[in-house]
């Protein structure tokens, strides 16, 4: 009890002390012999509660903010900085976007911009802070926990001499996702160099990358499994330009990767080279000619990269480590016309990987064309693709498609845009894919009147791959009466096939060179609304709702998943004042799990207040 009331005596005296920064008279910048500063923020004080069926519950006044100090020292291109605190900065009355109370610093700073070598730090920690597990197409599962990076960059540019830039980058994050029953945490750490050098018309490049993560995935969707992610790659590269006759330029490059990774017990190792050369020549302004050619020795390690890119992790099998590809593509465009253009491409491809060689050769023709149609205005093109795979009868024909249309029509403002494409090439020879999207967008004024909607449909999937599809659709519309009413509604569906990352489910569109343990299904659905109004100049009143279902399926381990959000914010300003009252509610959970959903809920309303120290 004596602990518990010098709690409340020691935010009795915050609260004062956050009063008393109220009435402070604001000043201008401070002036210290060669440091020149500014120092801003914002103070709250007030009463706040969170209370949840996992979290020990609390209320009782309370005091945050956040700062900001800038400035520099004797001038702005010898130091400068920015360092911006938070304190206590909850979802329901900040930017910070925590449904429990915030906390962190992010600071910044540029060393000798104005000189032959200049450098800048940052730094940013969060204790405390929300975060997100993703689900395509769907609202993503909120996470809370702890994070902090730092990195340094520091360069030498000498005219005559060669340009050197260095960089430095580590952090880390530790993190759990409500209603689930673990923990995640993951951290990295990556050095590089780059350097670029003119000699005689060359254009010469040199870089150096090498880096080093971890990652504890949670058990979220796997019941007892925990996912563990270790990569640890590094690569050399080197590149040459010069310009050509003919508005024509020259480049090559080569690059050398060595790629060590374990992904839930499966490990890659390996070492690949990538080398292109490319010439292009533009003889007039309305024919552009060129040439590439490219080729690896480790057709594995460019597939993994290709997915390390996108922050997933692809896991070729063992018999994919004695694969190579090489690939030879010429391409010309021709302007008939300013709105009118001409395209045609050879393509010849070989590769190997599964034991086996592999070839294909393509043709493509297409035209892309740009016009008012009907009042509006169309953009629009087609590519026919004929492929001939080496050894075999299979020739495929292939097309893609795409159309932008936009008009107006009286009030009315009218969009919409389609793309299809069948049979087109993916990374390996033997694999094809095809796809659609469409969407379509009104909007119109009814006097002081706004009303909008939109809807977005598409879906993809391998050609000669059951199984592998995956679609979204979307639906949005809104209405607004000038300041005194805004509303939003929406609507999502999602499904398809993914490998669970740190940072959730990540899409794939290879499925076969990856163990069938490994992927994930997924689906669900999603809808919200939300509604705000200033009926008064200086009153903002706001509030908004969304839900979410989702089902998963990985390794023969299904779980059910809910996700349910709602907040609401008051602010009314006078002066510098604002008075703030906020409300956020979370309730999530996972059938794969042996806890509950957890619900966890915070409100606050107080004073808040803006000021300049100096």
């Amino acid at each position: 009890m004596g602990y518990a009331v010098l709690l409340i005596i020691r935010d009795a005296f915050c609260v004062i002390a956050g009063l008393l920064f109220l009435v402070l008279p604001a000043a201008g910048q401070l002036q210290v012999g060669d440091l020149s500063s500014n120092l801003s923020g914002v103070v709250s004080a007030g009463y706040s509660a969170d209370y949840g069926n996992q979290i020990n519950s609390s209320h009782g006044l309370s005091i945050g903010g956040s700062a900001t100090a800038s400035g520099y020292y004797y001038n702005p291109n010898f130091i400068s900085f920015n360092l911006s605190p938070y304190y206590d900065q909850s979802r329901a009355n900040s930017n910070f976007q925590s449904i429990s109370d915030s906390s962190g610093v992010n600071f910044s700073s540029s060393i000798f911009s104005g000189s032959h070598f200049p450098g800048s730090i940052s730094y940013a920690k969060a204790y405390n802070s929300e975060g997100q597990f993703a689900v395509p197409g769907l609202p993503n599962f909120t996470t809370h926990g702890n994070s902090d990076t730092f990195g340094i960059n520091w360069s030498e540019f000498v005219p005559g001499l060669p340009t050197l830039t260095a960089s430095f980058q580590t952090g880390s994050n530790q993190y759990s996702v409500y209603g689930a029953n673990s923990n995640g945490n993951s951290n990295f750490h990556s050095f590089s160099l780059n350097s670029n050098y003119s000699i005689a018309g060359f254009n010469l490049g040199a870089s150096y990358q090498t880096g080093v993560s971890n990652s504890v995935i949670p058990q979220v969707f796997q019941g007892e499994q925990t996912g563990t992610v270790t990569t640890d790659n590094s690569g050399f590269g080197v590149n040459v330009s010069h310009r050509l006759p003919m508005q024509g330029e020259f480049t090559t490059n080569f690059y050398r990767s060595n790629i060590d990774t374990d992904y839930f017990g499966y490990s890659y190792k390996g070492t690949f080279d990538t080398a292109v050369a490319a010439a292009a020549v533009q003889p007039t302004d309305k024919l552009h000619v060129s040439v590439t050619a490219s080729y690896t020795d480790n057709l594995a390690g460019i597939l993994f990269q290709s997915l390390i890119s996108s922050g997933g992790s692809l896991l070729p099998t063992s018999n994919l480590e004695a694969s190579h590809a090489w690939d030879l593509n010429g391409a010309t465009t021709y302007s008939v016309a300013p709105n009118l253009q001409l395209q045609a491409q050879a393509d010849r491809r070989d590769q190997t990987y599964l034991g086996e060689s592999f070839g294909a050769t393509s043709f493509s023709a297409g035209l892309s064309y740009a016009h008012g149609f009907l009042g509006g205005a169309l953009n629009s093109s087609l590519s026919v693709i004929d492929s001939i795979i080496d050894n075999s009868s299979q020739n495929a024909l292939g097309f893609s498609t795409n159309a932008n249309y936009t008009r107006r029509i009286g009030r009315w403002f009218v969009g919409g845009s389609f793309n299809y494409a069948q049979n087109v090439s993916t990374l390996l020879v033997t694999y094809t894919t095809s796809y659609y999207s469409y969407s379509g967008n009104l909007r119109r004024r009814f006097g002081n009147f706004n009303w909008s909607a939109a809807a977005n449909f598409s879906h993809s999937g391998l050609t000669n791959l059951p199984g592998t599809n995956s679609s979204s659709q979307s639906y949005t519309t809104s209405f607004g009466y000038g300041r005194w009413i805004n509303a939003n509604a929406n609507y999502a569906k999602s499904n398809g096939i993914g490998l669970i990352t740190g940072g959730g489910v990540l899409p794939v569109n290879l499925p076969p060179l990856i163990p069938s343990d490994l992927i994930t299904l997924y689906g669900g659905t999603s809808y919200g609304v939300g509604l705000g109004s200033s009926p008064l100049r200086r009153l903002t009143v706001s509030a908004a709702y969304s839900k979410a279902s989702t089902n998963t399926l990985s390794a023969g381990i299904g779980s059910s998943n809910q996700s349910e959000g709602a907040n609401a914010l008051l602010q009314y300003q006078f002066r510098k004042m604002y008075l703030t009252g906020g409300y956020a509610h979370i309730s999530q959970g996972f059938s794969v799990g042996d806890l509950p959903p957890a619900k966890v809920s915070t409100y606050f309303i107080g004073v808040t207040r803006w000021f300049n120290f100096f």
